[in-house]
């Protein structure tokens, strides 16, 4: 399922921010959108470890809330309960989704970094769209959607005794948390969310192309770090990431473009990790691991 939810990612992130920009990109919608799709991860997450049978009903629940809301949005409706919907349908997404590629993959960081990797694609998409046409872009993001979620309905019901078999290891994972290392964690994910939020700010003032590479080489790092985590250890892929993000904020320049891509690369390394480490440190619980770095996301976005 990695793949398809994969694949799924940037349609909801497309749709969420979508609603978001069509509806007005004021400063009190951003943080709305923010604290509801992210910060909000982190008690549905610890609700999903307690009651693990509810994670598919939220996983559907999600993707049928963000669907909806693109809708109503491209057929003239707004305001905040739209907006609402959009972003809670997007946090039970995640969630539920990350959970369950950290649970199934027992916690390998490169099947969570692949999974995180497409959701930047999609909100660049989703924002660079919708200014143009936005109605044409909602139905065209809902409208794919629609249509993976019945995929997913399928693929689901095909191995629903799979997914039994993930709640009974993870019951068994045992909930001690390594409180320390957790804290430290969660300071690195809301540096990483400050620095590539500032580094986005740089690259906002080049030229389209540069942006367009700067996303590529945001993706491609994702995915690399993870994969390479499994190789040789999450820790030094995790370090190596870290010195990268600092040089990028305090050392380099967009007009530097090799350098800066490179930098940018290797800042994103530690997604899938961080991720990875969160989960073992956890208890082996997925719901709270995934929380936890989205509201460190949401700390690194408002500071």
């Amino acid at each position: 399922m990695t793949a398809l939810f994969t694949l799924i990612h940037p349609l909801v992130d497309g749709c969420s921010v979508s609603v978001l920009v069509a509806g007005g990109m004021t400063w009190e919608r951003v943080v709305a959108y923010n604290a509801m799709a992210f910060a909000l991860q982190l008690p549905v997450g610890v609700f999903m470890d307690e009651w693990p049978n509810f994670n598919r009903l939220g996983f559907f629940f999600g993707m049928g809330m963000t669907c909806a809301a693109a809708v109503l949005a491209a057929i003239g409706y707004g305001g905040w309960g739209i907006l609402s919907m959009a972003c809670i349908g997007n946090a039970l997404f995640h969630l539920t989704a990350g959970k369950r590629i950290l649970e199934t993959s027992e916690g390998r960081a490169g099947p969570i970094g692949l999974f995180i990797s497409t959701g930047a694609l999609g909100l660049m998409a989703g924002q660079a769209w919708v200014t143009k046409a936005a109605a044409i872009c909602l139905w065209f993001f809902a409208g794919l959607l629609a249509v993976f979620v019945a995929l997913a309905a399928v693929l689901e019901s095909c191995k629903r005794k799979h997914m039994n078999e993930c709640i009974e290891r993870m019951e068994r994972g045992g909930k001690n948390a390594s409180i320390l290392v957790l804290c430290g964690l969660f300071a690195l994910i809301a540096w990483r969310s400050w620095a590539g939020l500032f580094a986005s700010g740089l690259s906002s003032r080049g030229c389209v192309l540069m942006m367009l590479v700067g996303a590529v080489s945001i993706f491609i790092g994702k995915v690399v770090g993870g994969y390479l985590a499994d190789r040789i250890g999450c820790w030094k892929v995790v370090w190596a990431s870290v010195f990268g993000s600092i040089a990028l904020v305090f050392a380099c320049d967009p007009s530097w473009a090799v350098p800066w891509l490179s930098l940018l690369f290797i800042s994103q390394l530690a997604t899938g990790p961080v991720l990875s480490l969160a989960y073992d440190r956890a208890g082996k619980r997925g719901g709270f691991a995934f929380g936890l770095n989205c509201l460190g996301l949401f700390t690194g976005s408002v500071a």
